[in-house]
């Protein structure tokens, strides 16, 4: 029984030392989008899945959503049809969501034919191999997905790691809009 206490001992103070490294981790990805907020939202141009250039200057004026995504990441497709009927409402005010798909345009096509509801905005093909689009936004460590929403001024508003619910992202546009 002696031994047992030790033990007991050594697995608390463990977990407590996991516990400690889990929280300063995620309050350093939390910190590292934090830093981008006010910041003028960095210039990219990417194809589109037809493959024509697109330049994020195309939605100047707009409230953007920039949402970075894989289709092997399952937080980030949970979210996407929350994103397809948030742009369908919120079109009409001057929202416009793009998705930054961090995959091969292969698989990007074979996950989006299976989709419902079909996506309602424009998926970019980023740079999947380098992840360099993102890191530009904030995203130092790769986290999926990552969304953005950049003000109507050009500036980053907000930054979020981890997916996004419809009415999270209804309250987060609606507090926008004001």
């Amino acid at each position: 029984m002696s031994r047992s206490i030790p033990r007991l001992i050594l697995s608390v103070a463990a977990s407590l030392l996991c516990l400690a490294i889990l929280l300063a981790a995620s309050q350093a990805v939390k910190a590292q989008g934090d830093l981008m907020l006010n910041q003028p939202r960095p210039a990219f141009t990417l194809p589109d899945l037809d493959g024509t250039a697109r330049s994020i200057s195309e939605w100047d004026g707009k409230l953007l959503v920039i949402n970075f995504w894989a289709s092997w990441c399952e937080p980030c497709l949970r979210e996407m049809p929350a994103f397809t009927r948030l742009q369908q409402h919120y079109r009409d005010q001057g929202v416009q969501f793009i998705g930054v798909a961090l995959d091969d345009v292969r698989d990007v096509n074979a996950f989006l034919e299976g989709l419902e509801p079909r996506i309602n905005y424009p998926i970019l093909l980023g740079d999947g191999n380098t992840f360099e689009t993102p890191m530009a936004y904030g995203n130092q460590y790769g986290i999926l997905p990552h969304t953005v929403i950049v003000d109507k001024f050009g500036k980053i508003a907000y930054s979020h790691f981890g997916s996004l619910t419809y009415e999270q992202g209804r309250l987060l546009l609606m507090g926008m809009l004001l």
